[in-house]
């Protein structure tokens, strides 16, 4: 039975697994079997990280894309404000920009959905 304790190596696989890394690689990285990591993923203290980590891994991609998106509008925003833009171009913009958000999903909402959708997977102990 496992410590109470994670100890280094299995800290380092919690975040390497939150990551998407697979497992032979991980085993690699560590220099041990995959057998030792697929006793450490059976281990609740374990699952507990892992599951964790890759909430706050989810969720740092939502922040980053709402980050992206706000820094893309306002480079669109004030291309489009831009005076010394040719019209044309500015037009040329704007029609791309519309043609990649149109009949997309916000991706606020697409990336929070995901998370959920783990979180709720992961509440009902099914492996994503």
């Amino acid at each position: 039975m496992m410590s109470t304790k994670l100890n280094e190596n299995q800290l380092i696989a919690i975040h390497l697994i939150a990551s998407g890394v697979k497992a032979s690689q991980i085993s690699k990285q560590l220099g041990i079997r995959e057998e030792t990591l697929s006793r450490w993923r059976r281990d609740n203290k374990f699952i507990e990280a892992v599951n964790d980590a890759t909430e706050r891994v989810l969720t740092e991609i939502v922040d980053t894309h709402k980050n992206l998106l706000i820094t893309s509008q306002k480079i669109i925003a004030d291309a489009l404000n831009d005076e010394g833009l040719d019209l044309l171009k500015k037009a040329n913009l704007a029609i791309r920009f519309l043609s990649l958000i149109k009949g997309k999903e916000d991706i606020e909402k697409k990336s929070s959905d995901n998370l959920n959708q783990y979180i709720d997977a992961r509440d009902l102990g099914i492996r994503i």
